[in-house]
């Protein structure tokens, strides 16, 4: 306990002020007799022993006054641990092509399918390599040939998993393409909004398609453009079929090259090393897993501990004591300890 206004306590000198006032007073009106002799032998009444109880209540009353003017607070130190987390925008291809199957375990499932298992993974965690990500803000934006916000930026993940799973791949003709450029200047916008949140520790984008932008109104390269402009830096994930090793004879023997990048993985790769993020290729559920594992380490929320006292008022107990010992004082002068005037 502490007391915010200590000076009250030299009120206590009032005490043995008091305590002197009433030793004096009692004197000045004692009946004063020749002799007490023949009285030496007498008993003193009950009542006699029990006069001091009227003084002493009212010393105990103007000690728990001058404790309830000094300002008595409780003190309980807490700690907590705050988190300032990352606003993370999940971009996903719903076009045709997503509808090609690749590799998962022992079975195979369409492109659309394996990303949508990783990316629930990544967002709500799988109890051993993702962890989730409980403290950031998630977005999810799908594209095809028009880019659409499916769930705005929120911290309600396990709404978010379950808008991941019922996101479907785009069925009509008119509507079908690869329109990432477009998809990535919208999360970006949408970022750039939480500019004035400062629990927000870094904004990223992460882009998952299987094929080149080929519509929109944005190019990709200017979509980046404006993220590195906005500090938001950008993953790239191209899914792809396994590469195979080109064959290739000449006077020295048999060499496999490794295969040329495709232009639309170029573009990818600028994208996300203009802004400072990284381009992977996943060819199946493994490959396509560790690259948000991977990611999953690069951009960790920031945790920290902060101590702080909670300060209550306490005054009230010494309140309720100041007025119950005058509420005695005043009981035993008006009954049992009652004096003749």
């Amino acid at each position: 306990m502490t007391f915010e206004t200590p000076y009250a306590f030299f009120l206590l000198v009032l005490i043995p002020i008091l305590a002197i006032y009433q030793w004096r007073s009692r004197r000045r009106h004692a009946i004063t007799f020749s002799s007490t002799e023949n009285m030496s032998h007498a008993k003193k009444s009950w009542r006699i022993h029990l006069l001091f109880l009227l003084p002493l209540t009212l010393h105990l009353a103007l000690i728990s006054l001058i404790f309830t003017l000094a300002d008595p607070m409780t003190e309980v130190t807490k700690k907590r641990q705050d988190r300032q987390g990352i606003a993370i925008q999940v971009l996903v291809d719903v076009s045709s092509s997503m509808d090609i199957n690749m590799k998962y375990g022992d079975e195979r499932l369409t492109r659309m399918d394996v990303a949508k298992i990783v990316v629930e993974k990544f967002i709500g965690g799988d109890g051993d390599e993702l962890k989730g990500r409980p403290d950031d803000l998630i977005g999810l934006i799908t594209f095809a040939r028009y880019a659409d916000t499916i769930a705005p930026l929120s911290l309600a993940h396990e709404a978010l998993v379950s808008i991941v799973q019922d996101v479907t791949i785009n069925t009509r003709p008119n509507e079908d393409g690869t329109a990432y450029g477009d998809a990535t200047a919208l999360a970006a916008a949408q970022l750039d909004l939480l500019q004035g949140d400062q629990d927000i520790k870094s904004k990223i984008i992460i882009l998952l398609t299987d094929g080149e932008n080929n519509c929109g109104n944005h190019l990709p390269l200017q979509a980046a453009s404006l993220a590195k402009e906005w500090g938001i830096k950008i993953y790239t994930i191209s899914i792809q079929n396994k590469p195979t090793p080109e064959r290739k004879k000449t006077d020295q023997g048999t060499f496999f090259v490794p295969p040329t990048p495709s232009s639309g993985d170029q573009v990818l790769k600028k994208m996300a090393e203009s802004t400072g993020g990284v381009f992977r290729l996943a060819h199946d559920y493994d490959s396509l897993k560790s690259v948000y594992k991977e990611i999953n380490k690069l951009e960790k929320s920031k945790l920290k501990a902060i101590s702080y006292t909670d300060k209550s008022p306490a005054f009230s107990i010494f309140s309720l004591l100041c007025i119950f010992f005058l509420f005695i004082h005043s009981l035993l002068k008006s009954t049992i300890l009652r004096v003749s005037p």
